[in-house]
């Protein structure tokens, strides 16, 4: 297992770590540690579908249409157009076992219902963060 992904806020706070345990032309297996809910304001989705475990930890989750409590022996799914975020940590740090498809797509936000590729999305939010819009 090799750690091959890390995510910290610019104060320097960790948010995420990505363990591959398994990669193939097809699919990926990883364990994925989360540490702090996600803090963009809009939810975003996935380049690939996605499945999950959670293995220790609990978070809640928002989707589109729901909110929902994820804990230990949770399974999920999201497909490419299926957007959440992690609203909160509830008993953390989060670890969950994730098997996902060959990227399929980029990154995108749902925001206003139209979806806002990711790197548009960066540059609009990194501007209203320099400019105190």
């Amino acid at each position: 297992m090799r750690l091959i992904k890390e995510i910290r806020s610019r104060d320097g706070i960790l948010h995420f770590k990505r363990w591959e345990l398994l990669k193939t032309s097809w699919f990926s297996v990883y364990i994925h540690g989360i540490y702090k809910e996600d803090q963009d304001d809009h939810l975003h989705n996935h380049p690939w579908k996605i499945a999950t475990l959670i293995l220790k930890g609990c978070y809640i989750e928002q989707l589109e249409t729901k909110i929902r409590k994820r804990f230990p022996g949770h399974f999920g799914y999201l497909n490419l157009n299926k957007f959440h975020k992690i609203q909160s940590i509830v008993r953390g740090p989060v670890y969950t076992l994730a098997i996902v498809s060959k990227p399929l797509q980029s990154w995108g936000y749902l925001v206003d219902g139209e979806i806002i590729n990711n790197v548009e999305y960066r540059r609009k939010k990194n501007f209203h963060r320099r400019n105190n819009i």
